[in-house]
């Protein structure tokens, strides 16, 4: 009687599990449909965030204009503050020039021009080749070279905000305008003591380092945020002959022939400084 006993719960155990594997397998399948689901879910939203973001990129809008042959940002020397021509590869032309409306921390510009396929125009309002931006990071770190030479911290920043606005109706960024156009290009700078005379003649001005050097700066009230210097004619003319001097020692470096001279060819502008009526 006892065997027979233990047969039955036996039986009755096994009964009480078979129903508990059915109760828990439907459940789990369920479970898993639904995380598929969810899984779906969250790549369908991805999807949305892509095109959303797509929308946003043919958000930016490039402005159309013909730019006169002598406005300046087609006649590119016309301040006459250019140090020097690069060609990148043979084919890609970029100036390198002092800022002609600031002279803080000895402020130069480099700009991509163009290819020698194409004009200078062609170059302005538009989105950029990698080959193009990249030719540009390569300019900039030889003239890197040059301010660290005269023994300053190089900075530099590539904004453009002059030739950008914002549709408010529209939502929509527009690249470029009358006065200024899209165009590739940063803004190197030194940053050191600013009363010192690095370029002899010629002091280095602009906000102590650890300070934010703001390129378009107008108050004149607040230290953080000094305002533009216009250059002095003489200083001028003396910092001009001085970055051609000392990039014309660096092409003669070892280092530039290591590093550039494959790539880079560099032709300085041998124009003197403009008198004060031009500035």
């Amino acid at each position: 009687m006892a065997l027979i006993s233990q047969q039955i719960s036996k039986i009755i155990l096994l009964k009480l599990f078979l129903q508990i594997v059915l109760f828990i397998f439907p459940t789990l399948s369920a479970a898993n449909v639904s995380l598929f689901n969810l899984r779906e879910n969250s790549m369908h939203e991805k999807i949305n965030v892509t095109d959303v973001r797509s929308s946003y990129l043919n958000s930016i809008k490039f402005f159309k204009y013909n730019y006169p042959k002598d406005h300046w940002a087609i006649d590119y020397t016309k301040a006459g503050t250019s140090i020097a021509h690069v060609k990148l590869k043979g084919k890609y032309n970029y100036s390198i020039i002092l800022n002609p409306t600031d002279c803080r921390g000895y402020r130069t510009i480099i700009r991509y021009l163009n290819d020698s396929n194409s004009d200078i125009p062609s170059a302005l309002n538009r989105p950029y080749t990698v080959a193009e931006e990249r030719g540009l990071n390569e300019v900039t770190a030889m003239m890197e070279r040059v301010y660290e030479k005269m023994g300053l911290i190089p900075q530099f920043a590539q904004l453009g905000n002059n030739s950008h606005s914002f549709d408010e109706k529209t939502r929509e960024t527009i690249i470029g305008n009358e006065e200024e156009p899209g165009m590739l290009h940063l803004h190197l700078w030194g940053r050191g003591d600013p009363e010192h005379e690095f370029i002899a003649g010629v002091p280095l001005r602009g906000p102590k380092p650890g300070l934010m050097f703001d390129l378009i700066a107008k108050s004149k009230t607040e230290p953080t945020n000094q305002f533009a210097i216009k250059w002095d004619p003489k200083e001028l003319e003396i910092a001009l002959a001085a970055f051609k001097d000392m990039l014309s020692l660096y092409l003669e470096s070892d280092e530039f022939k290591e590093e550039f001279s494959d790539s880079l060819e560099v032709s300085i502008d041998m124009t003197k400084a403009p008198s004060i009526e031009c500035l």
